[in-house]
C-alpha cells in the first residue's frame, strides 16, 4: 500500500469528506475517488455515504446493493433537491443547455442534490433521430458535457434507453463510476432512496418482467416526457418532465422539479413541488403541495427483483 493510500485510510477513519481529502492530498476529487476504487478492487470494503450538502464520506463496510442509496440530511426536518429526467444525450433533440440552467438554478438556491430519473443517453434505439449512434461516444459525451460541481451530487436511476446500451454490453453506470464520482448510480429501473427513517423511490420503466409493483411510496418517475401526478395503490407518483426537447404533446415542455420534502419524526409528511420551465429563463409554471398518507414501511431491493 502506498503512502497516499495509507493517508486515505487515516482520513476515512477521521471522517474526512472526498473534497477534504482531495484538498489535503493536492489532488482532484476524481483522482482520490479512483484510488478508493482501486482499494475496493484489492479487497478493502469502502462504501460511500452521501450527504445533502453535496459531500461524500466513506466507511469500511460492504453494502453490496445496486438499487439502494442512503442519503444523510443535515436538517432532520427537510430535504430540498432538483428532480430531472430524460436528457437523451446523443439524440438530435438533446439540450445540454437545460442541464447548465439546472446547475445554475441549484447554485443560486443552495441545492446540492439532483435526482435523475433516467434515460441519460439515447441508447440503441430512439424516438426521432440520433446525432450520435455509437454508445461509447454517447457515454463519453455524458462524461465530458454533463455539468460538474464538486458540491452537487446526482443520484441516477437508469432508464430503458440506458438499459438498451447495457444489454448491448455497454454499462453506463460502470463507466460513470470510474470517471464521475458526482454521478451516482441507483441501478437500472428502480432506486430506493433511504432518508432518515423513511424511503422514497425513483423509477424508470425498463419493460415487463424486471421488478414487482411498489405500493405505499412517493415515486419519482421518468420515461413519460410530461409532468403528471397520480395516486394509485396508495402510491403518489410524479411523472418528471424531460430535460430535452423530446416533448410529445402540444402542452408538454422541457423542465425540472424543485422538490422539498418535510419530515415529522423522521418520516415523509409533506411535499412541495415547483414545476420549472427551462425553455427560456427558468421560471415556475405550476406549484403543488401534497400531504402524504403512507404506511412508511421500508422495503428492501431484493424483495422487488423478479429476475
Amino acid at each position: 500500500m502506498t503512502e497516499k493510500e495509507l493517508l486515505i485510510f487515516e482520513m476515512i477513519n477521521e471522517g474526512y469528506s472526498l473534497n477534504d481529502m482531495a484538498y489535503d492530498l493536492m489532488q482532484s476529487p476524481r483522482q482520490v475517488h479512483n484510488k478508493i476504487l482501486r482499494l475496493n478492487n484489492e479487497g478493502y470494503f469502502i462504501s460511500p455515504i452521501y450527504f445533502d450538502d453535496g459531500n461524500i464520506k466513506y466507511c469500511f463496510k460492504d453494502y453490496n446493493q445496486k438499487h439502494t442509496l442512503n442519503l444523510v440530511i443535515n436538517d432532520s426536518h427537510k430535504l430540498r433537491a432538483l428532480v430531472i429526467a430524460d436528457t437523451h444525450i446523443g439524440n438530435t433533440l438533446e439540450n445540454i443547455g437545460y442541464l447548465n440552467k439546472a446547475y445554475d438554478y441549484a447554485r443560486d438556491n443552495n441545492i446540492h442534490v439532483i435526482f435523475n430519473c433516467g434515460d441519460v443517453i439515447d441508447g440503441n434505439f430512439t424516438r426521432g433521430e440520433q446525432a450520435i449512434n455509437n454508445i461509447d461516444e454517447q457515454i463519453k459525451r455524458v462524461i465530458k458535457k454533463y455539468p460538474y460541481d464538486k458540491h452537487i451530487l446526482n443520484f441516477i436511476c437508469y432508464g430503458n434507453h440506458d438499459y438498451s446500451a447495457y444489454e448491448g454490453g455497454r454499462d453506463i453506470a460502470k463507466a460513470l463510476l470510474k470517471n464521475r464520482p458526482d454521478l451516482i448510480s441507483g441501478g437500472y429501473g428502480v432506486s430506493l432512496i433511504n432518508v432518515l427513517r423513511d424511503q422514497f423511490v425513483m423509477c424508470h420503466p425498463l419493460g415487463d418482467g424486471h421488478f414487482k409493483k411498489i405500493a405505499n411510496k412517493l415515486i419519482l418517475e421518468g420515461h413519460h416526457h410530461k409532468t403528471m401526478f397520480k395516486i394509485e395503490r396508495n402510491n403518489y407518483t410524479i411523472s418528471v418532465p424531460p430535460m430535452s426537447d423530446l416533448c410529445f404533446g402540444e402542452d408538454d415542455k422541457p423542465g425540472m422539479i424543485d422538490m422539498k420534502l418535510s419530515f415529522c419524526s423522521g418520516f415523509i409528511h409533506m411535499g412541495y413541488f415547483k414545476l420549472i420551465d427551462l425553455k427560456t429563463i427558468p421560471k415556475v409554471y405550476n406549484e403543488m403541495s401534497i400531504e402524504f398518507y403512507l404506511k412508511h414501511k421500508n422495503i428492501e431491493e431484493k424483495s422487488l427483483i423478479l429476475k
